[in-house]
């Protein structure tokens, strides 16, 4: 058997092979597969191109495949699947063919359960999850206009946001105005804020940098920057109440799966404050970080598919060996941005 997963996001796409044992057979890289963010075509180029060299690396042919199942970003309201099913059916693979949004392979990766729920915070915030019953639910994961804040670069915003107070008298003084200045090259604050408002200096490319100050300096003591982390522990686990109520899952035992660029530099002041929130409403939630490639729950969506059974040593092994094989190259750049919300 051949089991295709796929996780489509707004920075990369990820395809993986595997057979029954959980053994992976090949694995395939392409760029952003993101629709709004790159069109149809260039959503469909970047499937085909991470999908043919999975396939080719698994000597498989699309007629070989048994089921699989893609996470795609974008795919968010019924009317997107009209739009995306038809750039997976253009692949030619045999099978049942699962597709979902890509907070749902991210959830099914983490989760020891088929049912669970995920927060997905990079470059946006989504949260996503499924019951015991297989009903889904989601929050909008649109970032503005809507209410979807607690991304990574919500959180630089809001730290430039505690600077500029702090200039004008508004707020506590922070340490996060010298570590800002520093950081963009600025001559001082107000050649920060000025340079800022010109278009100088573009704090976006710099959202990973930003971000990692302003834990250093929560975890420091820095008033204003302890404020944003505990508003982003409490808005991301306010999100996860959301879920977890429409779900009828506040008296169940499940996994929390935390998945996305934020949560590898959170400090526990972020976690803490996101566990307390959650368990206040769903005490018996057991968090999970979310350490292995995203893709491995679209594998195992294509097998539950077909309602193959996947004992814990097939799990462990898929798991093992996709995070080798996707394991990225050593690299003496300095670190990018995080990804996408949606894990991808």
């Amino acid at each position: 058997m051949r089991f295709v997963g796929v996780d489509a996001g707004g920075t990369k796409t990820h395809a993986l092979v595997a057979n029954e044992a959980g053994e992976v057979l090949g694995v395939g890289r392409a760029g952003p597969g993101n629709w709004e963010g790159v069109g149809l075509a260039g959503a469909q180029t970047a499937l085909r191109q991470a999908v043919e060299e999975a396939l080719a690396a698994a000597q498989t042919v699309p007629q070989e495949v048994t089921a699989a199942a893609y996470g795609l970003a974008g795919l968010d309201w019924p009317s997107d699947e009209s739009r995306l099913r038809p750039l997976v059916e253009s692949l030619g693979l045999s099978g049942p063919a699962v597709l979902v949004n890509d907070t749902f392979v991210a959830l099914r990766a983490g989760a020891r359960e088929p049912w669970g729920v995920v927060i997905v915070a990079g470059t946006g915030t989504t949260v996503a999850g499924r019951n015991r019953r297989g009903e889904t639910a989601r929050t909008l994961g649109l970032g503005y206009p809507f209410d979807d804040w607690g991304s990574a670069p919500d959180l630089a915003q809001a730290a430039l946001h505690a600077v500029a107070r702090a200039y004008t008298g508004r707020g506590p003084a922070t340490a996060l105005s010298d570590r800002l200045v520093r950081l963009v090259g600025a001559a001082d604050l107000s050649d920060l804020l000025e340079g800022v408002s010109r278009w100088r200096y573009n704090l976006f490319p710099l959202v990973a940098e930003v971000v990692q100050t302003l834990m250093e300096e929560a975890e420091a003591g820095d008033q204003a920057a302890r404020e944003v982390v505990l508003r982003a522990g409490r808005e991301l686990g306010g999100g996860a109440i959301v879920v977890i109520r429409r779900l009828g899952m506040e008296n169940e035992e499940f996994d929390l799966v935390l998945a996305g660029g934020l949560f590898r530099s959170a400090i526990p002041l972020l976690l803490d404050t996101l566990y307390e929130t959650v368990r206040a409403v769903a005490p018996g939630v057991r968090p999970v970080l979310l350490e292995v490639p995203p893709v491995v729950g679209g594998v195992l969506l294509a097998m539950e598919a077909i309602g193959w059974p996947i004992p814990p040593e097939v799990r462990r092994r898929l798991t093992r060996e996709a995070a080798a094989a996707l394991q990225p190259p050593p690299t003496d750049t300095e670190p990018r941005p995080p990804g996408r919300s949606d894990a991808g």
